[in-house]
């Protein structure tokens, strides 16, 4: 099979996928859609869950009454699990980010 090649001597089909490539980031861009790879997405998952962790023990540390206390245990422990959880799957996977 003969490879087209354009004017300057380039092969014709790298040339198509690389404008299919640009085309579809510049339709993602454009829709709207999410363009981050999996791995920006958890380490932006895990950065939420230390939030949501920070979150929760300042609630706890500004709770008074007691049924408040409770659930701001609650609340303190599920989001260290999460986020711990988080962590563990990161680590399986292999993603190091700097995370602050």
């Amino acid at each position: 099979m003969r490879q087209r090649m354009n004017r300057s001597g380039r092969n014709i089909k790298s040339e198509n996928g690389f404008f299919d490539r640009v085309g579809s980031f510049y339709a993602q861009v454009v829709n709207g859609e999410d363009i981050r790879t999996e791995d920006d997405k958890i380490v932006d998952t895990i950065k939420s869950a230390h939030e949501e962790w920070r979150n929760a023990e300042e609630f706890f540390q500004s709770a008074t009454d007691p049924d408040l206390i409770d659930y701001a245990i609650y609340r303190v422990e599920a989001a260290k699990t999460r986020y711990a959880y988080l962590m563990k799957i990161a680590r399986k996977m292999g993603i190091k980010s700097n995370m602050q």
